[in-house]
């Protein structure tokens, strides 16, 4: 849904595994391959422990599917891919009048691969999306229903060149996809980033680090002394401290 899709794929042994993609191209969970033994899958074991539900997988020279049934036909039962990039299962409370969730993988928000979308960044102490300072929602009607792959969009438009100015984020890891600079010091992968208008932020840690468009998979822990790390964002001059 959106901007997940889920593919049922051969591994490399031929049986059966589900794999969850990102944006049609990126891998963002996989179920590992069936195992005949444990009729169940190697990267989702937990499965398993589900004594309600019997899972079956069929392979002939004829077809090959994957079915679920339960034990007991009166509860009802269904998985889903939505929004946030999680396959989840949702068993119905007939006492609650609703759907509960049962099981979930990945089991974090936060493990899902770009859930907060360009700009946006998972927060890993609460579970939840928020965009980069110097962002807003691309759309407030969307993550007031909480679908935030849409990401965030500047409120105030860049200048460019050495008018622009850089806020320091402190992170316990940085987004995906940076390109590398060889340079020798802060300072000059500063310069290599300001020179160049499609750069949007950088990094010094022994190497330069520079992220050009979207900024992506940023998953963050700022309150955690695991912050060991430095994010330079770049912002506007009326917004760089």
């Amino acid at each position: 849904m959106g901007f997940y899709n889920l593919v049922s794929d051969s591994g490399q042994n031929g049986n059966i595994q589900f794999l969850v993609y990102w944006n049609s191209s990126k891998l963002s969970w996989d179920s590992g391959e069936w195992d005949e033994k444990s009729n169940t899958f190697l990267l989702a074991p937990e499965l398993k422990l589900d004594f309600n539900v019997i899972y079956s997988y069929v392979s002939n020279v004829n077809e090959s599917y994957f079915t679920y049934s339960l034990y007991n036909n009166s509860i009802m039962s269904r998985f889903v891919i939505d929004i946030s990039g999680q396959i989840k299962q949702f068993v119905w409370s007939e006492r609650m009048k609703k759907w509960n969730l049962h099981w979930a993988q990945p089991e974090q928000l936060c493990d899902v691969y770009g859930t907060c979308g360009p700009f946006g960044n998972c927060n890993q102490d609460t579970q939840k999306c928020e965009c980069l300072p110097g962002f807003v929602p691309r759309s407030s009607e969307d993550w007031s229903q909480q679908d935030s792959t849409g990401g965030c969009v500047r409120s105030s438009p860049l200048q460019c060149g050495s008018k622009d100015s850089f806020l320091a984020i402190p992170t316990s890891n940085f987004p995906d996809n940076p390109r590398f600079q060889q340079v020798r010091t802060t300072e000059e992968c500063k310069s290599a980033c300001e020179d160049t208008c499609s750069c949007n932020a950088y990094a010094f840690d022994s190497r330069c680090q520079l992220w050009d468009g979207d900024i992506v998979n940023f998953k963050n822990i700022a309150s955690s002394n695991r912050a060991r790390e430095v994010f330079y964002l770049r912002s506007a001059a009326t917004e760089g401290k």
